[in-house]
C-alpha cells in the first residue's frame, strides 16, 4: 500500500526537495505539497492523508501547532533545521524528525517508519467529527477565513 503523503514547508527549496524525495519513494503514491501552513490546515480539514510532513517553524501555523490539532489522528513528520524542536515534537506524537539538511537515506528512514505505523492499523473514514472545525471566534483571532456578512 503506497502512502497519500502531504509536505507543508514556507521554504520551496526545502519542498521541492521532500517532494523530488517522495516521488523516488516506493512507499509514497499520492504527493500534495504546500508552502502556506493555512491552505494545508484547510486541507487536511477537508481529507485524511496518510502522513504528514511538515516544517516547524513557519508563518501563521507552525509545526507543532499541526501536531497538536493533528498528531492524535494523524502521522507526522516533523522537519526544522533546529534540533532543539526534535524533542517537543516527539512527545507531540511525531513519527520521526528530520534534521535539515536531511539525506535521502533519513528520508526514506522517516517514511518507513511512517508506512509502518500507518499500515498496522486500518484507515479510518473521513466521517464527521474526525476533525473539529474551528469557532467563527478562534477563525477571526487566527485572521484568516474571515467571512463578510
Amino acid at each position: 500500500m503506497k502512502l497519500d503523503l502531504v509536505i507543508v514547508d514556507d521554504s520551496d527549496l526545502w519542498l521541492s526537495i521532500a517532494k523530488k524525495l517522495s516521488k523516488l519513494n516506493p512507499l509514497v503514491g499520492r504527493v500534495e505539497t504546500f508552502n502556506d501552513s493555512i491552505d494545508a490546515w484547510i486541507y487536511l480539514q477537508l481529507t485524511r492523508p496518510d502522513v504528514v510532513m511538515t516544517d516547524i517553524e513557519m508563518p501563521g501555523m507552525n509545526g507543532l501547532s499541526f501536531l497538536e490539532m493533528f498528531g492524535s489522528k494523524l502521522p507526522f513528520i516533523s522537519s526544522s533545521t533546529k534540533q532543539r524542536y526534535a524533542l517537543h515534537a516527539r512527545e507531540l506524537g511525531c513519527v520521526d524528525f528530520l534534521h535539515k539538511p536531511f539525506s535521502k537515506k533519513d528520508f526514506n528512514q522517516a517514511i518507513a517508519e511512517a508506512h509502518g505505523r500507518f499500515c498496522k492499523k486500518p484507515k479510518e473514514s473521513n466521517e464527521e467529527g474526525n476533525f473539529k472545525l474551528p469557532t467563527r471566534a478562534t477563525r477571526s483571532r487566527m485572521g484568516f477565513l474571515r467571512m463578510n456578512k
